[in-house]
């Protein structure tokens, strides 16, 4: 069959009808069979799944009278915590004193040379108690690196885990979700600067050299003088053991520090605090953890990972159906739980968020109002047009945003500080539109807001254009022909729309696939072939489907959004990413500019189990380095290629404010009473008219100008 439909690769066609018959089994049931048939077979295949995946129910709701533990299996003495156990031990942990965030910061331009050490840490587990041993870089997180344009991050990545048990090769992936074959090389690391765009290759961002146990590597990563500054994200990256590090707590935040006069006065001088924020997903991790192992659980005693401390013996295997499927998660920030973040009413704040996770797509919203929210930057570059109101911000696996905030009290508050909860919420995966399976929620942080005079409060932000660099210029208009030779497809959900449901039973319709040009790809244990060429200095399209349950991630050049099938809270066209999980859109059309940078580089889900399990490639970028695209003048004639311009017409940024115009109106009696005598117009520079409505300025008092 792979002979005849090449396309498809080995295996391919099976897969391909395996899909269709599932799919047309998933629509025709129920038109066989009644509601009673379908519950029957529903329960049937529960416990099938639980019986193949080796998960015994047999202790569900039984809690023996004279023990505060229950046996796993009536063939085992390994014990976990009741649900009454894990309650009282939430409860217990709710209960203790709220810390002030806190966060450590090594900035390269002032303190030199570091030494990141990958080795083993305790982190709490505050559903049950007990703590679990997991790897981090240095400590959970890793400390906040700062590195200024044109800078060099020089650092020596010593790996301090020990060589570990289990297994060291993989043998290429099943093309199911969470495989015993996705995970090996659980001790062996790197370190990859998501976000940058840096080189791939050498002692840089090269995701291909590993660091085993007990060695060390020296890294040089020199950040061009034309980098856009921005907020990015460290994390390892070796093939079928990024999930058990990156999702485990081996991670940090990134930041690319702004050249002095690119930003309006404003936003330069806000206090900045940096949020990292890490899911912890237990079951998950134990579950790989057992997988690095071995593929048949024979080697479960000697794991030393994700095993909690008060309950040595409990591991994925004999765990209670009731706790796999309803997995415990929780949020840190900056390795602390639920802290406080002090600040003063009426005050812009910056945050700077970056999130690290297996998978899971969240979204953090503030619970009472009491704030305001507009977005500067998203994955480390600034919009087009910033600021951008907002209410919720959506964060993918290794997503970033900057986000300026400020808070006021409500005149019902009746303490001081007034606190304000920032809450999280996450969902595992999207079957159908707006259908969720395991959605949770939770609180991530509190503003603890002290009052100010209402006239020391900070004034509304205007929107604000800054000065870009030449790789980040408007491709929305780039010449057709220079797109021509560099256009291609990728697949990340085969034959799904937008109306059929999302699959539920991926090892039944391999979802770890990723066709690209109409190719299988699947990244076994060995590197593979790239996927395609693309000459540095040129431009590249591609168009992509399948986004509803894939987290699509690139490495060295960001893309910018051209056109996708439906509205969305977050993405807009025109913003630029290098990692994209849509709340609503399933298909996009982007572009990048392949600038300056030659080597090998990857694209990949970040669904961390998915890109494990082999739903990653690469692409080669040839030439000679240092090429960049001829026609700028074409996309953005103010772009920069070298250090960003230090003069006066550089450093004043493109603002609504910098033409006004007022006109005259004749007075109009609205319907709501008010009269309007005049008004002022605020035009930007580059001559878009900002429309007004009556209903709009119904709301404005017609005694005082209002500004749009």
């Amino acid at each position: 069959l792979a002979q005849v439909f090449p396309s498809r690769g080995r295996g391919g066609v099976v897969l391909e009808l395996a899909r269709k018959v599932s799919r047309w089994i998933f629509y025709i049931m129920p038109f066989l069979m009644g509601t009673l048939r379908l519950w029957l077979l529903a329960i049937g295949c529960f416990f099938w799944i639980a019986s193949v995946c080796g998960i015994d129910d047999s202790t569900k709701g039984v809690v023996p009278e004279d023990s505060t533990s229950r046996d796993l299996t009536a063939n085992s003495t390994a014990v976990v915590p009741t649900e009454e156990e894990i309650a009282a031990a939430l409860k217990a942990f709710l209960q203790l004193p709220r810390e002030e965030l806190t966060w450590k910061t090594w900035d390269f331009s002032t303190d030199g040379e570091l030494e990141i050490d990958m080795q083993e840490a305790e982190l709490p587990v505050p559903f049950m108690g007990g703590s679990v041993k997991t790897r981090v870089f240095g400590e959970l997180p890793g400390m906040i690196l700062r590195v200024k344009p044109g800078g060099t991050m020089k650092f020596t990545l010593k790996n301090k885990l020990g060589p570990g048990t289990g297994k060291s090769t993989c043998g290429g992936p099943s093309g199911s979700y969470e495989s015993p074959n996705m995970t090996c090389q659980s001790n062996t690391t790197n370190i990859h600067m998501h976000g940058l765009h840096a080189s791939p290759s050498g002692h840089e961002d090269n995701v291909f050299a590993t660091v085993a146990p007990g060695e060390s590597r020296a890294y040089a990563i020199h950040i061009p003088e034309f980098h856009m500054g921005g907020t990015h994200f460290y994390h390892p990256h070796v093939h079928h053991s990024t999930a058990v590090q990156a999702g485990g707590g081996a991670h940090g935040m990134l930041i690319v520090d702004d050249p002095v006069g690119s930003l309006p006065k404003v936003i330069e001088d806000m206090p900045e605090i940096p949020l990292m924020m890490t899911l912890i997903q237990p079951i998950l991790l134990m579950r790989m953890e057992q997988f690095g192992l071995s593929s048949d659980g024979s080697e479960m005693a000697s794991q030393k990972m994700w095993v909690n401390s008060l309950y040595p013996d409990w591991r994925w295997g004999n765990m209670p159906i009731w706790l796999a499927l309803n997995e415990p998660i929780w949020f840190t920030v900056n390795g602390q739980y639920r802290p406080l973040v002090s600040i003063e009413e009426g005050k812009w704040y910056r945050l700077r968020i970056a999130k690290a996770s297996i998978d899971w797509h969240t979204r953090v919203f503030e619970e009472s109002n009491d704030c305001e929210f507009q977005l500067l930057a998203k994955d480390g570059i600034y919009l087009h047009e910033a600021v951008r109101p907002i209410h919720t911000i959506h964060l993918a696996s290794g997503a970033r945003a900057d986000v300026a905030v400020r808070c006021s009290i409500p005149e019902s508050a009746t303490e001081t500080p007034h606190l304000s909860k920032l809450l999280w919420s996450s969902y595992e995966q999207r079957v159908k539109k707006l259908t969720y399976l395991n959605n949770k929620t939770g609180e991530l942080l509190s503003f603890s807001i002290t009052p100010r005079p209402t006239e020391e409060h900070d004034e509304a932000l205007e929107v604000f254009s800054v000065r870009r660099p030449c790789y980040l210029a408007d491709l929305r208009n780039a010449p057709a022909e220079d797109l021509e030779l560099n256009r291609h497809t990728i697949d990340m959900v085969t034959n799904i729309t937008n109306d059929e449901p999302y699959p539920v039973w991926p090892w039944l319709t391999g979802t770890m696939e990723m066709y690209i040009d109409d190719i299988l790809r699947i990244w076994g244990h060995h590197t593979p072939e790239p996927v395609f060429t693309v000459p540095v200095g040129e431009l590249m399209q591609i168009n992509i489907s399948g986004l509803h349950n894939h987290n699509f991630h690139g490495h060295v050049n960001p893309f910018q959004i051209q056109s996708m099938d439906a509205e969305d809270p977050w993405y807009q066209v025109g913003d630029w990413q290098d990692t994209m999980y849509p709340f609503i859109a399933d298909k996009f059309v982007m572009r990048q500019n392949i600038d300056y940078y030659t080597g090998r580089a990857v694209i990949h889900c970040h669904l961390l189990a998915h890109e494990d399990n082999g739903m990653m490639a690469y692409y080669n970028i040839t030439g000679e380095q240092d090429a960049r695209y001829p026609a700028k003048e074409k996309l953005d004639p103010t772009c920069y290629e070298g250090a960003y311009p230090v003069d006066e017409e550089s450093t004043t940024t493109e603002t609504r404010t910098s033409t006004l115009t007022e006109f005259e109106a004749s007075p109009i009696e609205h319907e709501d009473g008010y009269e309007y005598d005049a008004a002022e117009l605020r035009v930007s520079r580059n001559g878009f008219l900002l429309s007004l409505s009556w209903s709009t300025m119904a709301l404005i008092n017609s005694a005082k100008p209002f500004a749009v």
